[in-house]
């Protein structure tokens, strides 16, 4: 499906002949994309979205949106993306782009410190770049397993121009979802790196790019494949489940505040996403926005936590 010219930001998920061999995928694989440039035209992709699509293309919704204990208001954006507007190899019949892509975004700005209502340079890094996902499964309250189905190590990633300390894995992330509907699971490639600050070029900036990934047929896998009914290690993890498609970008940079040489932290996050199952996607609609709003009251509430002693 991605061929070297074709986006990847989408809801139509990889397939293992997509990405860059692994002994896990070899089975699967009759090619496979050199690895250094398929994370280059990830990360390529994802910066091009925040730096350019993000600005020119969505439209703010509401500039003050409040996420307790987050002191920083919230700004919530969106903008939907018709079938027509999508390239022709993310529309197959089936997939979640075959319809649009509606898609949400949000920006807050923070005060870099180590203090309640908001959180420190090294405190966003360690949170949300360094183990992202198992992070995220620990402050988000319907999260409920981050099975990591694998990862590519270092002298696997070798180098990628213009960005530093890349890291790749997949995963499966599982949401409860009240019932009568079904658990969600979101099976995604997660690309992590440090990449340039266009807005204070002598101060860090990172990323984090998840794109949506078919293993269904990987034994390594969880709950893709349907093992978890059986072989899951809990009466919560063995529940039916329904896979769900899921695509985000995360960008985080130290800047200096204008005029004032004062130093703060810009946190911008877009993403589209299909919950799939019975759930109409008006409804779906309907409540992403409120959700990625409540994950930075999510966030910093599990940071000041984990200052404490003890924690």
């Amino acid at each position: 499906m991605a061929n070297s010219d074709q986006s990847v930001l989408h809801l139509h998920p990889l397939v293992p002949t997509d990405l860059p061999t692994h002994p896990t995928l070899a089975a699967h694989q009759q090619s496979s994309p050199d690895i250094s440039s398929f994370i280059k035209r990830v990360l390529d992709e994802a910066v091009v979205l925040v730096d350019s699509t993000l600005p020119q293309s969505f439209h703010s919704v509401s500039k003050s949106k409040t996420s307790p204990p987050s002191a920083a208001s919230v700004e919530l954006l969106s903008r939907n993306v018709s079938a027509s507007a999508l390239p022709s190899h993310v529309k197959r019949e089936g997939s979640s782009s075959s319809k649009g892509e509606a898609w949400f975004a949000r920006r807050s700005v923070h005060e870099d410190a180590a203090k309640d209502g908001t959180a420190s340079w090294a405190e966003f890094e360690n949170g949300l770049l360094r183990n992202h996902s198992a992070n995220e499964m620990d402050y988000t309250p319907d999260v409920y397993d981050a099975h990591k189905v694998l990862e590519w190590n270092a002298s696997q990633l070798g180098t990628v121009e213009g960005y530093e300390e890349v890291g790749m894995y997949i995963i499966e992330m599982c949401h409860h979802i009240p019932p009568p509907l079904s658990n969600r699971v979101f099976s995604v490639l997660v690309v992590t790196a440090f990449i340039s600050n266009r807005t204070s070029p002598n101060l860090p900036a990172f990323i984090d790019v998840q794109i949506p990934v078919d293993i269904s047929e990987l034994q390594e896998a969880m709950y893709s494949n349907g093992k978890h009914k059986n072989e899951a290690d809990s009466p919560q993890k063995k529940k039916p489940i329904t896979i769900g498609q899921y695509t985000s970008v995360e960008r985080v940079m130290l800047v200096e505040e204008e005029g004032k040489g004062k130093k703060e932290i810009l946190w911008e996050m877009a993403t589209a996403s299909d919950a799939k199952g019975t759930l109409p996607m008006a409804l779906q609609k309907l409540g992403v926005p409120g959700a990625i709003v409540k994950d930075v009251g999510f966030f910093l509430g599990w940071v000041a936590k984990r200052r404490k002693p003890n924690a």
